[in-house]
Protein backbone atom coordinates (compact mmCIF):
# COMPACT_ATOMS: atom_id res chain seq x y z
CA UNK A 1 0.00 0.00 0.00
CA UNK A 2 2.99 2.33 0.49
CA UNK A 3 6.16 2.62 1.32
CA UNK A 4 7.82 3.05 4.56
CA UNK A 5 5.57 4.15 7.62
CA UNK A 6 6.61 6.39 10.57
CA UNK A 7 5.95 6.03 14.53
CA UNK A 8 4.21 9.47 14.60
CA UNK A 9 2.01 9.30 11.31
CA UNK A 10 -0.97 10.46 13.53
CA UNK A 11 -4.67 10.01 12.56
CA UNK A 12 -5.69 11.63 8.82
CA UNK A 13 -9.02 11.09 8.09
CA UNK A 14 -10.37 11.53 4.01
CA UNK A 15 -13.85 11.96 3.53
CA UNK A 16 -14.77 10.52 0.19
CA UNK A 17 -13.82 8.13 -2.24
CA UNK A 18 -13.94 10.20 -5.27
CA UNK A 19 -10.29 10.48 -7.85
CA UNK A 20 -9.85 13.77 -5.01
CA UNK A 21 -9.75 11.31 -2.32
CA UNK A 22 -8.12 8.31 -3.11
CA UNK A 23 -5.55 11.03 -5.05
CA UNK A 24 -4.66 11.88 -1.88
CA UNK A 25 -4.83 8.51 -0.47
CA UNK A 26 -2.25 7.93 -2.79
CA UNK A 27 -0.29 10.56 -2.43
CA UNK A 28 -0.30 10.06 1.34
CA UNK A 29 0.28 6.08 1.29
CA UNK A 30 3.26 6.60 -1.12
CA UNK A 31 5.02 8.86 1.32
CA UNK A 32 4.38 6.18 4.45
CA UNK A 33 1.63 8.28 5.96
CA UNK A 34 -1.46 6.22 7.01
CA UNK A 35 -5.07 7.40 6.59
CA UNK A 36 -8.52 6.08 6.60
CA UNK A 37 -10.63 6.84 3.14
CA UNK A 38 -14.47 6.85 4.15
CA UNK A 39 -17.17 7.32 1.09
CA UNK A 40 -20.86 7.15 1.24
CA UNK A 41 -21.51 4.72 -1.67
CA UNK A 42 -20.76 1.72 -2.19
CA UNK A 43 -18.11 2.22 -4.90
CA UNK A 44 -15.63 4.23 -5.47
CA UNK A 45 -15.01 7.14 -8.55
CA UNK A 46 -17.86 9.66 -7.53
CA UNK A 47 -18.22 11.58 -10.98
CA UNK A 48 -16.38 8.63 -12.63
CA UNK A 49 -19.29 6.32 -13.66
CA UNK A 50 -19.47 3.39 -16.09
CA UNK A 51 -22.90 1.60 -16.87
CA UNK A 52 -22.63 -1.54 -17.67
CA UNK A 53 -24.98 -3.75 -20.52
CA UNK A 54 -24.48 -7.47 -20.75
CA UNK A 55 -20.22 -7.15 -22.65
CA UNK A 56 -20.70 -3.72 -22.33
CA UNK A 57 -18.85 -0.71 -19.98
CA UNK A 58 -20.31 2.92 -21.36
CA UNK A 59 -18.74 6.03 -19.24
CA UNK A 60 -21.55 7.77 -18.40
CA UNK A 61 -19.61 10.44 -15.85
CA UNK A 62 -15.83 11.80 -16.54
CA UNK A 63 -14.95 10.83 -20.84
CA UNK A 64 -11.14 11.72 -20.85
CA UNK A 65 -8.06 12.46 -20.15
CA UNK A 66 -6.34 15.45 -21.25
CA UNK A 67 -2.77 15.28 -22.78
CA UNK A 68 -1.29 18.03 -21.51
CA UNK A 69 -2.71 16.86 -17.95
CA UNK A 70 0.67 16.18 -15.36
CA UNK A 71 -0.42 14.78 -12.11
CA UNK A 72 -2.59 12.74 -13.18
CA UNK A 73 -1.11 11.38 -15.64
CA UNK A 74 2.08 10.62 -13.11
CA UNK A 75 -0.76 8.79 -10.53
CA UNK A 76 -2.04 6.76 -13.88
CA UNK A 77 1.28 5.67 -14.34
CA UNK A 78 1.68 4.99 -10.54
CA UNK A 79 -1.62 2.29 -10.78
CA UNK A 80 0.26 0.94 -14.30
CA UNK A 81 -2.48 2.59 -16.50
CA UNK A 82 -0.40 5.23 -17.74
CA UNK A 83 0.84 2.79 -20.90
CA UNK A 84 -2.94 1.88 -21.79
CA UNK A 85 -4.53 5.27 -22.55
CA UNK A 86 -5.52 5.31 -26.33
CA UNK A 87 -6.57 8.54 -28.52
CA UNK A 88 -10.29 9.52 -29.01
CA UNK A 89 -10.58 10.32 -32.95
CA UNK A 90 -11.60 13.98 -32.91
CA UNK A 91 -14.35 14.28 -35.67
CA UNK A 92 -17.83 15.75 -34.60
CA UNK A 93 -20.36 16.56 -36.97
CA UNK A 94 -22.18 19.80 -36.16
CA UNK A 95 -26.02 19.76 -37.42
CA UNK A 96 -27.70 22.67 -38.65
CA UNK A 97 -30.67 22.94 -41.03
CA UNK A 98 -30.89 19.29 -40.88
CA UNK A 99 -27.37 19.14 -42.69
CA UNK A 100 -23.73 18.28 -40.57
CA UNK A 101 -20.15 19.81 -41.04
CA UNK A 102 -17.09 17.52 -39.83
CA UNK A 103 -15.22 19.70 -37.35
CA UNK A 104 -12.04 18.66 -35.90
CA UNK A 105 -9.36 21.20 -33.88
CA UNK A 106 -7.81 21.96 -37.13
CA UNK A 107 -11.00 23.10 -39.25
CA UNK A 108 -10.40 26.10 -40.70
CA UNK A 109 -13.53 27.39 -41.69
CA UNK A 110 -17.16 26.64 -40.18
CA UNK A 111 -19.02 25.85 -43.43
CA UNK A 112 -23.04 26.51 -41.49
CA UNK A 113 -21.75 30.19 -40.55
CA UNK A 114 -21.56 33.35 -42.50
CA UNK A 115 -17.70 34.28 -43.50
CA UNK A 116 -17.96 37.62 -41.01
CA UNK A 117 -18.95 34.98 -38.27
CA UNK A 118 -16.14 32.98 -38.78
CA UNK A 119 -13.96 35.71 -39.22
CA UNK A 120 -14.69 37.12 -35.39
CA UNK A 121 -14.30 33.47 -33.91
CA UNK A 122 -10.45 34.99 -34.26
CA UNK A 123 -11.56 37.49 -31.50
CA UNK A 124 -11.45 35.20 -28.61
CA UNK A 125 -9.02 33.15 -29.98
CA UNK A 126 -6.34 35.92 -29.63
CA UNK A 127 -8.07 37.00 -26.40
CA UNK A 128 -6.64 33.57 -25.44
CA UNK A 129 -3.04 33.58 -27.07
CA UNK A 130 -2.61 36.81 -25.53
CA UNK A 131 -2.82 35.90 -22.12
CA UNK A 132 -1.98 31.83 -22.66
CA UNK A 133 1.03 32.35 -20.83
CA UNK A 134 -1.01 34.07 -17.53
CA UNK A 135 -4.08 31.54 -17.79
CA UNK A 136 -3.46 28.48 -15.22
CA UNK A 137 -6.16 25.97 -16.57
CA UNK A 138 -5.98 24.21 -13.10
CA UNK A 139 -5.92 26.35 -10.62
CA UNK A 140 -7.86 29.58 -9.39
CA UNK A 141 -5.20 32.52 -9.89
CA UNK A 142 -6.75 36.02 -10.90
CA UNK A 143 -7.66 36.91 -13.92
CA UNK A 144 -9.15 40.26 -13.02
CA UNK A 145 -10.39 41.63 -16.37
CA UNK A 146 -12.18 38.43 -17.02
CA UNK A 147 -13.37 37.42 -13.87
CA UNK A 148 -16.55 39.65 -13.84
CA UNK A 149 -17.18 39.13 -17.50
CA UNK A 150 -20.01 37.05 -18.88
CA UNK A 151 -19.58 35.05 -21.33
CA UNK A 152 -22.37 34.67 -23.26
CA UNK A 153 -22.37 38.85 -23.15
CA UNK A 154 -19.04 39.59 -24.37
CA UNK A 155 -19.34 37.02 -27.14
CA UNK A 156 -22.74 38.55 -28.41
CA UNK A 157 -21.23 42.39 -28.11
CA UNK A 158 -17.50 41.50 -29.69
CA UNK A 159 -18.45 38.76 -32.14
CA UNK A 160 -22.29 37.85 -32.76
CA UNK A 161 -24.74 34.76 -32.18
CA UNK A 162 -23.10 32.74 -34.74
CA UNK A 163 -19.96 32.76 -33.09
CA UNK A 164 -22.06 32.13 -29.76
CA UNK A 165 -24.00 28.83 -30.99
CA UNK A 166 -21.44 27.35 -33.34
CA UNK A 167 -18.18 27.98 -31.39
CA UNK A 168 -18.18 29.10 -28.00
CA UNK A 169 -21.21 26.94 -27.01
CA UNK A 170 -19.43 23.73 -28.62
CA UNK A 171 -16.87 24.10 -26.72
CA UNK A 172 -18.41 24.99 -23.33
CA UNK A 173 -20.45 21.67 -23.93
CA UNK A 174 -17.33 19.28 -24.29
CA UNK A 175 -15.31 20.63 -21.64
CA UNK A 176 -18.01 21.63 -19.08
CA UNK A 177 -21.52 20.19 -19.57
CA UNK A 178 -23.24 23.38 -19.26
CA UNK A 179 -24.78 26.12 -21.67
CA UNK A 180 -22.58 29.73 -21.96
CA UNK A 181 -25.09 31.68 -20.27
CA UNK A 182 -23.90 33.06 -16.94
CA UNK A 183 -20.31 31.38 -16.94
CA UNK A 184 -17.50 33.66 -16.45
CA UNK A 185 -15.49 34.87 -19.19
CA UNK A 186 -12.09 33.81 -17.17
CA UNK A 187 -13.61 30.33 -17.00
CA UNK A 188 -13.93 29.94 -20.85
CA UNK A 189 -10.27 31.54 -21.17
CA UNK A 190 -9.23 28.16 -18.73
CA UNK A 191 -11.16 25.99 -21.28
CA UNK A 192 -9.81 27.97 -24.73
CA UNK A 193 -6.48 27.15 -23.03
CA UNK A 194 -7.23 23.18 -22.93
CA UNK A 195 -8.73 23.44 -26.51
CA UNK A 196 -6.13 24.95 -27.99
CA UNK A 197 -3.08 22.55 -26.25
CA UNK A 198 -4.54 19.43 -25.57
CA UNK A 199 -6.17 16.09 -27.15
CA UNK A 200 -8.12 14.15 -25.40
CA UNK A 201 -7.39 10.13 -24.65
CA UNK A 202 -9.77 7.53 -22.48
CA UNK A 203 -9.11 3.77 -20.78
CA UNK A 204 -10.26 0.95 -23.01
CA UNK A 205 -11.11 -0.66 -19.98
CA UNK A 206 -13.30 2.38 -19.05
CA UNK A 207 -12.70 5.89 -16.96
CA UNK A 208 -13.68 3.82 -14.04
CA UNK A 209 -10.74 1.80 -14.15
CA UNK A 210 -9.10 4.67 -12.54
CA UNK A 211 -10.61 5.56 -9.13
CA UNK A 212 -10.55 1.03 -9.35
CA UNK A 213 -7.59 0.80 -9.18
CA UNK A 214 -6.99 3.56 -6.77
CA UNK A 215 -8.73 2.29 -4.34
CA UNK A 216 -7.52 -0.83 -4.26
CA UNK A 217 -4.62 -0.23 -2.65
CA UNK A 218 -5.85 2.55 -0.20
CA UNK A 219 -8.12 1.25 3.04
CA UNK A 220 -11.47 2.35 2.25
CA UNK A 221 -14.75 2.23 4.26
CA UNK A 222 -17.79 1.96 1.81
CA UNK A 223 -21.33 3.04 2.91
CA UNK A 224 -19.79 5.24 5.32
CA UNK A 225 -21.42 8.89 5.66
CA UNK A 226 -19.40 11.96 6.89
CA UNK A 227 -22.14 14.28 9.14
CA UNK A 228 -20.05 16.49 10.98
CA UNK A 229 -16.40 17.63 11.25
CA UNK A 230 -15.65 18.24 15.19
CA UNK A 231 -13.77 20.95 15.58
CA UNK A 232 -12.59 22.09 19.35
CA UNK A 233 -11.14 25.67 19.70
CA UNK A 234 -10.43 26.41 16.18
CA UNK A 235 -8.44 22.39 15.69
CA UNK A 236 -9.78 19.21 13.93
CA UNK A 237 -10.18 16.72 16.56
CA UNK A 238 -12.46 13.96 14.34
CA UNK A 239 -15.48 13.59 12.05
CA UNK A 240 -18.80 11.83 13.03
CA UNK A 241 -19.66 9.08 10.73
CA UNK A 242 -22.61 7.17 10.47
CA UNK A 243 -21.02 3.93 8.70
CA UNK A 244 -23.89 1.53 7.58
CA UNK A 245 -26.49 1.52 10.58
CA UNK A 246 -23.92 2.74 13.43
CA UNK A 247 -23.19 5.99 14.47
CA UNK A 248 -19.49 6.62 15.75
CA UNK A 249 -17.00 9.03 16.01
CA UNK A 250 -13.58 8.54 14.46
CA UNK A 251 -10.38 10.72 16.12
CA UNK A 252 -8.58 12.67 13.32
CA UNK A 253 -6.03 15.02 13.74
CA UNK A 254 -6.44 15.97 9.95
CA UNK A 255 -8.84 15.77 7.67
CA UNK A 256 -9.28 15.64 4.08
CA UNK A 257 -12.45 17.01 2.60
CA UNK A 258 -12.76 15.60 -1.07
CA UNK A 259 -16.33 16.33 -1.55
CA UNK A 260 -18.27 18.50 -4.05
CA UNK A 261 -18.33 22.11 -2.17
CA UNK A 262 -22.08 22.20 -1.72
CA UNK A 263 -21.60 18.89 0.51
CA UNK A 264 -19.21 20.98 3.08
CA UNK A 265 -21.53 23.38 4.53
CA UNK A 266 -23.44 20.85 6.43
CA UNK A 267 -20.53 19.03 7.57
CA UNK A 268 -18.58 22.39 8.82
CA UNK A 269 -19.91 24.47 12.07
CA UNK A 270 -18.95 28.16 12.15
CA UNK A 271 -19.42 29.15 8.47
CA UNK A 272 -19.77 32.47 7.86
CA UNK A 273 -22.67 33.81 5.42
CA UNK A 274 -20.81 34.80 2.88
CA UNK A 275 -18.78 31.64 3.06
CA UNK A 276 -22.12 29.50 3.16
CA UNK A 277 -23.68 32.15 -0.01
CA UNK A 278 -20.40 31.12 -1.89
CA UNK A 279 -20.86 27.64 -1.65
CA UNK A 280 -24.74 28.49 -2.41
CA UNK A 281 -23.86 30.49 -5.06
CA UNK A 282 -21.18 27.83 -6.58
CA UNK A 283 -23.48 25.35 -8.79
CA UNK A 284 -22.76 22.36 -10.41
CA UNK A 285 -24.66 21.67 -13.62
CA UNK A 286 -27.05 18.60 -13.90
CA UNK A 287 -27.11 16.30 -16.62
CA UNK A 288 -29.84 13.68 -17.89
CA UNK A 289 -28.65 10.96 -20.37
CA UNK A 290 -30.43 8.76 -22.43
CA UNK A 291 -28.37 6.12 -23.85
CA UNK A 292 -29.42 3.70 -26.60
CA UNK A 293 -27.79 0.59 -27.15
CA UNK A 294 -28.39 0.28 -30.98
CA UNK A 295 -28.87 -3.18 -32.81
CA UNK A 296 -26.24 -2.27 -35.23
CA UNK A 297 -23.00 -0.09 -35.71
CA UNK A 298 -23.98 3.23 -37.35
CA UNK A 299 -22.10 3.55 -40.06
CA UNK A 300 -20.78 7.47 -39.39
CA UNK A 301 -17.39 7.62 -39.31
CA UNK A 302 -17.40 10.25 -36.30
CA UNK A 303 -17.80 10.55 -32.25
CA UNK A 304 -21.00 12.72 -31.98
CA UNK A 305 -23.51 15.06 -33.56
CA UNK A 306 -23.42 18.20 -31.67
CA UNK A 307 -27.02 20.19 -32.18
CA UNK A 308 -27.79 23.53 -32.43
CA UNK A 309 -30.34 25.42 -30.07
CA UNK A 310 -31.44 27.27 -33.68
CA UNK A 311 -32.82 24.03 -34.46
CA UNK A 312 -35.22 23.62 -31.82
CA UNK A 313 -33.35 20.42 -30.18
CA UNK A 314 -32.84 19.90 -25.96
CA UNK A 315 -30.14 17.48 -26.51
CA UNK A 316 -26.80 19.29 -26.49
CA UNK A 317 -25.09 16.48 -28.26
CA UNK A 318 -25.37 12.76 -28.78
CA UNK A 319 -22.29 10.41 -29.00
CA UNK A 320 -21.51 7.29 -29.91
CA UNK A 321 -19.54 5.22 -27.15
CA UNK A 322 -18.13 2.45 -29.82
CA UNK A 323 -16.84 5.33 -31.97
CA UNK A 324 -15.26 7.15 -29.21
CA UNK A 325 -13.57 3.69 -28.02
CA UNK A 326 -14.35 -0.02 -29.76
CA UNK A 327 -12.43 -2.12 -26.90
CA UNK A 328 -15.30 -0.98 -24.49
CA UNK A 329 -18.03 -2.53 -27.08
CA UNK A 330 -16.91 -6.06 -27.75
CA UNK A 331 -20.24 -6.72 -29.81
CA UNK A 332 -19.25 -3.50 -32.10
CA UNK A 333 -22.55 -1.85 -32.35
CA UNK A 334 -23.27 1.41 -31.97
CA UNK A 335 -24.17 2.87 -28.17
CA UNK A 336 -25.58 5.76 -28.68
CA UNK A 337 -25.83 8.59 -25.68
CA UNK A 338 -28.29 11.57 -25.85
CA UNK A 339 -26.80 13.94 -23.38
CA UNK A 340 -29.36 16.90 -21.89
CA UNK A 341 -26.98 19.80 -20.30
CA UNK A 342 -27.49 23.51 -19.13
CA UNK A 343 -30.87 24.26 -18.93
CA UNK A 344 -32.51 21.29 -20.33
CA UNK A 345 -30.69 19.68 -17.98
CA UNK A 346 -31.51 21.72 -15.11
CA UNK A 347 -35.38 20.82 -16.53
CA UNK A 348 -35.15 16.91 -17.54
CA UNK A 349 -32.66 15.77 -14.68
CA UNK A 350 -35.54 14.39 -12.90
CA UNK A 351 -38.22 14.12 -15.59
CA UNK A 352 -40.04 10.90 -15.91
CA UNK A 353 -38.39 8.08 -17.23
CA UNK A 354 -40.55 7.23 -20.41
CA UNK A 355 -41.19 10.91 -21.42
CA UNK A 356 -37.24 11.23 -21.35
CA UNK A 357 -36.83 8.53 -23.53
CA UNK A 358 -39.50 9.40 -25.89
CA UNK A 359 -38.17 12.95 -26.58
CA UNK A 360 -34.84 11.56 -27.05
CA UNK A 361 -36.09 9.29 -29.90
CA UNK A 362 -38.09 12.00 -31.05
CA UNK A 363 -34.66 14.13 -31.60
CA UNK A 364 -32.94 10.98 -33.03
CA UNK A 365 -35.10 10.47 -35.59
CA UNK A 366 -34.57 13.58 -37.12
CA UNK A 367 -31.18 12.18 -37.84
CA UNK A 368 -31.92 8.29 -38.46
CA UNK A 369 -35.54 8.30 -39.43
CA UNK A 370 -35.42 4.24 -39.10
CA UNK A 371 -34.37 5.08 -35.08
CA UNK A 372 -36.58 3.50 -33.35
CA UNK A 373 -36.29 0.25 -35.22
CA UNK A 374 -32.20 0.29 -34.44
CA UNK A 375 -32.63 0.81 -31.14
CA UNK A 376 -31.92 -2.71 -28.62
CA UNK A 377 -32.35 -1.20 -25.73
CA UNK A 378 -32.04 1.92 -23.46
CA UNK A 379 -31.14 2.86 -20.46
CA UNK A 380 -31.06 6.56 -18.18
CA UNK A 381 -28.60 8.36 -16.12
CA UNK A 382 -29.19 11.38 -14.04
CA UNK A 383 -26.46 13.48 -12.79
CA UNK A 384 -26.93 15.66 -9.66
CA UNK A 385 -23.63 16.67 -9.21
CA UNK A 386 -22.50 17.04 -12.87
CA UNK A 387 -19.44 19.71 -13.70
CA UNK A 388 -18.61 22.74 -11.37
CA UNK A 389 -19.87 26.29 -12.98
CA UNK A 390 -18.01 29.26 -12.47
CA UNK A 391 -20.48 32.05 -12.57
CA UNK A 392 -19.64 35.76 -12.87
CA UNK A 393 -17.71 37.54 -9.65
CA UNK A 394 -17.49 33.48 -8.15
CA UNK A 395 -13.78 33.69 -8.94
CA UNK A 396 -12.23 36.29 -6.06
CA UNK A 397 -14.89 35.09 -3.69
CA UNK A 398 -13.71 31.42 -4.10
CA UNK A 399 -10.52 32.56 -2.94
CA UNK A 400 -11.52 34.59 -0.17
CA UNK A 401 -13.35 30.97 1.40
CA UNK A 402 -10.65 29.23 0.32
CA UNK A 403 -8.57 31.54 2.63
CA UNK A 404 -10.95 31.70 5.16
CA UNK A 405 -10.94 27.93 5.86
CA UNK A 406 -7.53 28.19 6.86
CA UNK A 407 -8.86 29.05 10.44
CA UNK A 408 -9.39 25.38 10.86
CA UNK A 409 -6.01 23.91 11.89
CA UNK A 410 -5.97 20.50 9.99
CA UNK A 411 -9.10 20.91 7.66
CA UNK A 412 -8.08 20.43 4.50
CA UNK A 413 -10.52 20.73 1.17
CA UNK A 414 -10.00 18.53 -2.06
CA UNK A 415 -11.53 19.85 -5.39
CA UNK A 416 -12.22 21.30 -8.58
CA UNK A 417 -13.69 24.30 -6.64
CA UNK A 418 -9.64 25.43 -7.11
CA UNK A 419 -10.22 26.81 -10.85
CA UNK A 420 -11.47 24.55 -13.37
CA UNK A 421 -13.89 21.18 -13.76
CA UNK A 422 -11.15 19.04 -14.84
CA UNK A 423 -9.35 15.79 -13.01
CA UNK A 424 -6.44 17.41 -13.17
CA UNK A 425 -7.56 20.27 -11.13
CA UNK A 426 -8.91 17.92 -8.40
CA UNK A 427 -5.81 15.60 -8.49
CA UNK A 428 -3.46 19.08 -8.10
CA UNK A 429 -5.08 20.08 -5.36
CA UNK A 430 -4.76 16.55 -3.50
CA UNK A 431 -1.20 16.82 -4.53
CA UNK A 432 -0.66 20.38 -2.52
CA UNK A 433 -2.83 19.14 0.11
CA UNK A 434 -0.81 16.05 0.99
CA UNK A 435 2.38 18.08 0.88
CA UNK A 436 1.18 20.33 3.15
CA UNK A 437 0.33 17.76 5.59
CA UNK A 438 3.81 16.03 5.01
CA UNK A 439 5.80 19.32 5.22
CA UNK A 440 3.96 20.24 8.58
CA UNK A 441 4.67 16.50 9.72
CA UNK A 442 8.51 17.23 8.90
CA UNK A 443 8.63 20.93 10.96
CA UNK A 444 6.91 18.73 14.12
Amino acid sequence: MGEQRTETDGRTVIIGAGIGGLAAGHFLEKAGHECRIFERASVPGGRIQALRKGDAVVDVGTQYFHTNYVETLKVLEDVGLRDRLIPIRAPVRMIRHGKGQLVKHTTVRLKMIPLLSNLRIARPVITALRNLKRIDPYFNSPLPEFEDVELSEYILDKCDREVLEFFVRPIVIAFNQSEPEGESLAHFMRMMKQYLTASDTCLPTGMHSFPEALASTLPVVYDAEAREIVVDRGRVTGVKMRIGEEEETIPADRVVCATPLKEIAPLLPGLSSEEKSVIDEYTYSKMALVVFFMKQRIPDDFWAWVFSRTEGFRAAYTSDALFKCREMIPSGKSVLQVWYVGEAGEELVDEDEDRLVALAQQEMKQLLPDFDDQVESVEVVRQQTGMSRYPVGIYPRLRGFLEGMKRYTGLHLVGDFYGHSTLETVVRSARRTTDSILDGKRTQ
